[in-house]
Formats: C-alpha cells, sequence, structure tokens
C-alpha cells in the first residue's frame, strides 16, 4: 500500500509539473503575440525561454499550431464568460447593445493576443479544432437568442432574420473596434474617434429598425 501511495504521488507530482510548462508556454506564448504579433510565434525562442531544447516542446504541443488552438480556446472561454455577464444585465435594448459594444472592443484591448487569433486570422493555413471551433458557434448561438429576446421585448422589429441582424451587429461593432485599435489603442473605450462612435452606432441600428408609427 505504502508503494502505491508514493506511486501515485509521484504521479500527480509529474502532472502537475506538466501543467505548469504548459502554462509557461501558454503565457510565452502570449507576451510574444502581444509584443510582435500572431507571426512571431516561435517554437525555438520559447524552449529558450524555457530553458529546454526545442524538440522538448513536442512533449507539450505538437505543433506550433496546436498552440495557436489552444489560444483559441482559451480566448474564447473567456469571450464566453463576459458575453453571459453583459446577457444578464438588466436595461433598455439600446442600453444593453452599447453593453455589447464596449464589452468586445474592451476584450480586443485587455487581450489584443486572443483577440487575433480569435478575430482576425493572422495565422495563414491556421485552421481551430472542431471542438474548439464550436465554442465560436456557442457565442454566435447565445448572442442571436439575446438579440432577439430583447429586440422583440421593446417591440423592435429589424424585418429581416435574426442571423442577419446579428451579422450587421457583429460587423458593425468588429469594424468600429479594428477603427479604433488602429488609430486610439491608447484611449480607453468610448473614447477617440471611433471608440467614441458607439453610443451613436446603436442609436442609428435602432432609428432603422424602430417600428413604423403609423397615424390614428
Amino acid at each position: 500500500m505504502e508503494k502505491g501511495k508514493q506511486t501515485l504521488s509521484i504521479q500527480q507530482r509529474r502532472r502537475r509539473n506538466r501543467e505548469e510548462i504548459i502554462e509557461d508556454i501558454v503565457q510565452i506564448a502570449r507576451d510574444m503575440i502581444q509584443a510582435d504579433g500572431a507571426a512571431s510565434l516561435s517554437f525555438n525562442a520559447i524552449a529558450r525561454q524555457l530553458g529546454i531544447k526545442p524538440p522538448s516542446l513536442y512533449t507539450y504541443f505538437d505543433s506550433k499550431h496546436a498552440i495557436y488552438d489552444e489560444l483559441f480556446r482559451r480566448g474564447w472561454q473567456l469571450f464566453l464568460k463576459h458575453t453571459e455577464a453583459d446577457i444578464v444585465q438588466d436595461g433598455t435594448v439600446y442600453e444593453k447593445l452599447v453593453l455589447i459594444f464596449e464589452s468586445y472592443m474592451r476584450f480586443a484591448q485587455e487581450n489584443p493576443d486572443y483577440y487575433q487569433i480569435m478575430f482576425q486570422r493572422p495565422v495563414p493555413n491556421f485552421v481551430p479544432s472542431a471542438e474548439n471551433l464550436a465554442l465560436s458557434f456557442t457565442s454566435l448561438d447565445r448572442f442571436t437568442a439575446f438579440l432577439h429576446d430583447i429586440l422583440e421585448s421593446e417591440g423592435i422589429n429589424p424585418g429581416i432574420p435574426d442571423e442577419q441582424a446579428r451579422d450587421i451587429i457583429i460587423a458593425l461593432n468588429h469594424g468600429l473596434t479594428e477603427m479604433h485599435l488602429a488609430n486610439n489603442p491608447e484611449l480607453p473605450v468610448g473614447e477617440g474617434r471611433y471608440g467614441g462612435l458607439i453610443h451613436q452606432a446603436v442609436e442609428t441600428l435602432l432609428k432603422a429598425w424602430s417600428p413604423v408609427k403609423r397615424s390614428e
């Protein structure tokens, strides 16, 4: 029994050490991408920082794309938590949509490495695993249902399918975020040439989608 307990303890220790090294690899990869972009990710550079030989990295990730896939997964998990928090907030349609726009832009500012891998496709030939790609579809489904509910709650009918209304919002939100990051990345959400247009963008959408008032 004592021998069995000792063996279990060794296995746990090895597993913990492996998990710690994986965390180190992920953090180094994030730092590289934040500093120099997704294309800067290098097996050799990661190995140097860890103090190991490059072939040893294959013990933890079988390719550089596997590291990108892990970043994609972690990014979407974090993004889903943000989205979930936004969805449960009280407020009008206008207030909730403003919150969605602000949250997306803030996520991009605070997590530029995740944002690049998730939304910009900066890595040629990188395709997320089916399991991790499903996380992005989960986010889409949640947002579609959320949008339908909040518009319906105030009698707003865009006159187009829910998926198209969702995609218009995503495109507008992403465009403002990209322009904000390109022009005023140092400014917080809500400020700058494009970061300051969130309220106007939401107002424009809702005005276009407001039901036509018929005269009595």
